[in-house]
Parts: C-alpha cells; structure tokens; sequence
C-alpha cells in the first residue's frame, strides 16, 4: 500500500496536480491515498530524498519548486545521457527495438496533433506519449540503471514542461512549437530507424536541450 501511494504521490507531482510550493499535510496525504498517518510520513520522507518534496522545520511538507539553474543542469544531463543510451540502443538494434520507435512515433503524432485542438486537455496525454517515445529510443541500451536515471529526469520536469507548453498556449505560440518539435521527433526516428548513432545523438541533444520548453 506505501508503495502504490507514494507512487500515486509522485505522479500528481510530476503531471503538476500538485503546484510547486504547495504544502502536503499528513492528515491530507493520509486521507487522499487512504493509507495510515505513518505510511504517509514515510512516503514524504521518501520523496524528499528524491526531490519531489522538502521538508521545512516547524512548517511540515510542501512540493519541491524547481530554480531555472536546477532545471537546466537536470535538463542538460538528461540530454547527454539520452544521446548515450541512444547510442547503445544503436548497438544493441534489433527488430523489437524498431519497431517499438514506430509504434511509439505514431501516437506521439496522433497526440502533437490533438494538442493543437485542445492544448488543457490534451497536454498530459501528450506528455506521456512524449515520455514513451524517448524511452522507446533507449530501451535497448542494455543498463537499467541508465534507463531508471533517464526516466526519473524526465518525471521530476514532467510539471514544468507541461506548464510551459500551456504558457506557449496563452502566447499563441504553441503550433510553432508543437511544428518545430514533431521536426526533431522525425528527424531522431529516421535516425534510429537508419541505425545512425551521431546523427541521432546530435539531434536528441539538440532536441532536450532547446529553450521555451523541454521537450
């Protein structure tokens, strides 16, 4: 049950149901994910270990707010370590591993296209459809290790990059956004598919690390 809750608990972080700043009572995890005041305590204690949370003396539990250097730094490594479990995938290619690109490519475009009709409601399943298709091009690197790392970068921005594909929304600058970003996701699944690693590693760096919004 702890583990299910702390789970639930991390992903209303990361998807941004939760807002930065905002104070987490025992009374109130307890209650939300129905689990006993001290499970609750332990969840929280465990995710600020794994920043998701902090804990502030004499105030208790809030959401863990992100600065523009911490998003950055974490952005950037997860760019380089993307590119070098792409190229291990690369290595380790296989029929399974292709075919999982196309498959995860094709809703990835199916959601880039329902986020132009309806960015609020369609920005979270775009997220997950985006998060799919990056671990697609990875999943045969061979580490697991290196696989969890990517995926926990990805989760703990996941409330930021929703955010600032919403702001693109009230800017009018979605769709060119949205265009630029289908680009680069074409471009790395021809890259993979053509089993080039530099090419792939060039433009997933490119792609992670662009400004107005991680991808």
């Amino acid at each position: 049950m702890i583990h299910s809750a702390t789970d639930a608990l991390r992903d209303d972080i990361s998807a941004g149901r939760l807002s930065p700043g905002q104070k987490l009572k025992v009374t109130w995890v307890r209650e939300t994910y129905q689990i006993s005041a001290a499970s609750a305590r332990e969840a929280l204690s465990q995710l600020c270990g794994e920043g998701y949370v902090d804990a502030v003396e004499q105030r208790g539990f809030f959401v863990s707010d992100m600065t523009t250097e911490a998003l950055l730094d974490n952005t950037r490594l997860r760019a380089e370590l993307e590119s070098l479990a792409f190229r291990w995938s690369v290595e380790r290619h296989s029929p399974e591993w292709r075919a999982g690109i196309v498959s995860s490519h094709f809703l990835l475009k199916e959601a880039e296209a329902a986020m132009l009709e309806n960015p609020s409601q369609a920005v979270r399943n775009w997220d997950d459809r985006n998060r799919a298709f990056h671990m697609s091009l990875i999943t045969n690197a061979g580490s697991p290790a290196l696989i969890d790392l990517i995926r926990d970068l990805y989760d703990k921005t996941r409330r930021f990059r929703i955010h600032a594909y919403l702001r693109l929304t009230e800017t009018g600058a979605l769709e060119q956004r949205l265009q630029r970003s289908a680009a680069d996701h074409e471009e790395i699944a021809e890259a993979a598919l053509a089993l080039d690693a530099a090419r792939g590693e060039r433009a997933l760096r490119a792609h992670i690390n662009k400004p107005n919004g991680a991808s």
